[in-house]
């Protein structure tokens, strides 16, 4: 089976392939995963030209100007060149770019689009999108509920060109928790620990809000908070500073190279989601396949990541006392089997073997069709 993944993002900042790699090592890893099966290539556009070989995948580069980017005639040709069965493109803002893909790589070629947390189109992208659903074979969204909105705008024409897969894998995985605790120096107690940007989406507010009075029924439980952004800081600062002691039991870490979260997810017990909207929830992801216990909202990417109820527990959005109930439910729980779950669902769901099959049987089974 020959597959290439195409992506139409510029990234004209890196130019050198292996930065640009480690960059997106979450996508890298899969590439590699497919390759032990297929035929598989990938094409990026940074600031560079030529084609890098990895652990059995083919990585090309391509650089392009705007004019390219707009009219890619000469970027097709290219993709033609590696004579693919299926394409993969990934993200839903390139209708304009997949119309002259369908056209100039003929019918035999399977399109499958990957959801990347977009929305439904407007204007006149929602009329683009319209017309070249009928080129596309299929869409990866990581849960059917997010498909739902473009099938009422009929910007897909059916859920049964929709497949439920998740979008990346993690590339972290357990690690002795010792160890992991002297790279981070939590504090030996129950660890909770919080991802993401302070931002209204991230909810970072019913985070602290809820924590906060989680810890006048626990004298055990601390949270720390890996942040990057400060949209919200100051309103989270100020809840801190008007409750006695939640500065004790909240820590407020900030940015943490990517590498080195590895040791913050192996050194907690729980990885907890505030987010109002995710397209995969890559740092649930991550949390998971070191083994934390996900507390997450009940939105579609996070209820399908923790299997709807098989691990894990949830809350409503911006639910203040629904995060403070699933709080105190932790203090009941048998964390060595709550774990196991976790991993378990982790493995076959949402590794890279699991991703990677799963998109391998709708591949074969486009092609035979």
């Amino acid at each position: 089976m020959r597959i290439v993944h195409l992506s139409y993002v510029r990234s004209m900042s890196y130019n050198e392939p292996e930065l640009w790699l480690r960059r997106i090592n979450f996508f890298t890893v899969l590439v590699e995963e497919m390759a032990k099966t297929a035929d598989v290539k990938s094409i990026h556009c940074i600031n560079y030209s030529g084609v890098h070989k990895k652990n059995g995948a083919e990585f090309h580069f391509l650089k392009t100007s705007w004019l390219q980017f707009l009219f890619p005639f000469g970027f097709h040709r290219y993709v033609r060149t590696l004579d693919p069965e299926v394409v993969v493109v990934h993200g839903l803002l390139f209708s304009w770019q997949v119309l002259w893909l369908r056209q100039q790589l003929g019918k035999k070629i399977k399109i499958v689009v990957q959801h990347h947390a977009e929305r439904p189109l407007g204007h006149y992208k929602e009329i683009l999108q319209k017309l070249v659903d009928r080129s596309i074979s299929a869409y990866f969204f990581t849960s059917f509920e997010q498909a739902r909105p473009w099938v009422e705008k009929r910007q897909i024409k059916s859920l049964d060109k929709v497949f439920e897969i998740m979008e990346v894998p993690s590339v972290f995985g357990p690690i002795d928790k010792k160890e992991a605790i002297k790279k981070t120096n939590v504090k030996e107690s129950k660890i909770y620990l919080w991802v993401g940007r302070l931002d209204a989406n991230k909810d970072p507010l019913t985070l602290v809000t809820a924590f906060i009075r989680f810890t006048t029924v626990n004298q055990e439980a601390h949270l720390y908070v890996v942040f990057h952004g400060d949209e919200l800081v100051g309103e989270v600062k100020k809840i801190l500073l008007t409750s006695p002691g939640a500065s004790d039991r909240i820590t407020l870490v900030g940015k943490v190279a990517h590498h080195e979260l590895l040791y913050w997810y192996n050194s907690a017990d729980f990885v907890i989601s505030t987010s109002h909207y995710e397209g995969s929830g890559i740092a649930v992801c991550e949390g998971m396949s070191c083994g934390c216990i996900p507390i997450v909202t009940k939105i579609p990417s996070l209820m399908m990541m923790t299997g709807t109820g098989k691990c894990g527990l949830h809350f409503g959005v911006g639910n203040v006392e629904e995060l403070f109930f699933a709080l105190s439910r932790t203090d009941h729980m048998d964390l060595a089997l709550e774990r196991t779950k976790v991993l378990h669902q982790y493995k076959d769901n949402l590794s890279s073997e699991a991703i990677s099959n799963k998109m391998m049987c709708v591949f074969a089974k486009l092609i035979k069709a």
